[in-house]
């Protein structure tokens, strides 16, 4: 038992460490992101010279940085990044597999929370209300203390 013990404190101590969590939830059409909708997640940094990506962990509410990626998000160099998934949606008997980029930026991420809204337009409702602010097939609203709202046709 007492080993148990110790070695469940270590675990925690060894993911704290070599971590960072950042206070981060998605949403895809107003509704939680949850685990096994969620895969192939992973951040991307794009230089001049060459591209890169880390794959991350989510659970809804935590964004799971290890300790390279957060070195290079805090790096001088870096202004922002992209965190791109594959979200799987399941109608009747079949299944769906779109791909989602989000740009996120350091002030972003020092944010208390962060939700990205993501509004794919597959779904007529949001296609109807959001396509004019883009070309993409899908638009991302961050909310965050502070933040704007995305207007929305009629």
């Amino acid at each position: 038992m007492r080993k148990k013990f110790y070695y469940y404190i270590f675990l925690l101590f060894v993911q704290l460490s070599f971590s960072q969590n950042v206070n981060f939830i998605i949403q895809v059409n107003e509704k939680l992101a949850e685990q096994g909708r969620i895969a192939n997640l992973y951040v991307k940094f794009s230089t001049e010279n060459q591209s890169k990506k880390y794959y991350v962990n989510y659970y809804p509410g935590d964004l799971i940085l290890n300790e390279e990626v957060w070195s290079l998000i805090n790096s001088p160099s870096i202004d922002k990044f992209y965190l791109h998934f594959d979200f799987y949606t399941y109608t009747k008997e079949s299944q769906k597999i779109k791909s989602f980029d989000m740009e996120i930026n350091k002030k972003l991420l020092e944010q208390p929370y962060l939700i990205a809204n993501i509004y794919d337009f597959r779904d007529k409702k949001y296609k109807r209300w959001y396509q004019w602010h883009t070309k993409e097939s899908y638009i991302v609203e961050f909310k965050h203390p502070q933040s704007g709202i995305l207007v929305r046709a009629n």
